[in-house]
């Protein structure tokens, strides 16, 4: 019981440090880009929601739940993928393979999108309280998965830590470059 309870806790620790980086933001805030990157508060909080909602539908139902979602499509030609990020510099902005889950709207208002990611990470919670840490399921076919890997619920759980703690330091430069004010120093 002690290792779920860690992973719950750190995972809870880590969106705290996210959810922190919104407190006292405006909405136009919130959606400023305040670095070289297009990355802004809420489009992170957005990114992180989407994320772990469908990391956490794999590990309950498998490769399915990546099913119908863009680049993880069994048919998707990734020669041609390669090809048309290095034709662009690598930025995908504008193009199919552009990940919608950090595209904003108008609805996405700052209290929605914390609220999402609560009620996600609620969700997530209640699961990994009852998952079998050991199961494991094989990942969908994409060039940044090991052909043929598999990732346990424990795994899978890791990675969203390591997911929520990188986006949580994007949000606090984001934060800092907006106002000054920092999360983690």
């Amino acid at each position: 019981m002690a290792e779920r309870d860690d992973i719950i806790e750190s995972l809870g620790r880590h969106r705290g440090f996210l959810l922190q980086t919104a407190e006292g933001l405006s909405e136009e805030q919130a959606r400023t880009a305040s670095t070289v990157s297009a990355l802004t508060i809420a489009s992170l909080l957005k990114h992180v929601a989407d994320t772990e909602e469908q990391w956490v539908d794999f590990a309950r139902r498998g490769a399915d739940a990546f099913g119908g979602s863009g680049v993880y499509e069994s048919d998707v030609d990734w020669e041609a993928v390669a090809a048309e990020g290095a034709s662009n510099d690598g930025d995908w902005s504008g193009s199919e393979w552009e990940d919608t889950r950090f595209v904003l709207r108008e609805d996405d208002t700052l209290a929605h999108l914390r609220s999402r990611v609560e009620q996600v990470a609620a969700g997530t919670e209640d699961f990994l309280r009852e998952a079998d840490l050991d199961r494991s399921s094989p990942l969908p076919q994409a060039p940044w998965f090991e052909p043929g890997a598999s990732w346990s619920v424990r795994r899978v759980a890791l990675h969203l830590v390591a997911e929520i703690s990188q986006h949580a330091g994007h949000a606090d430069i984001i934060r800092e470059s907006i106002d000054g004010q920092r999360t983690m120093g």
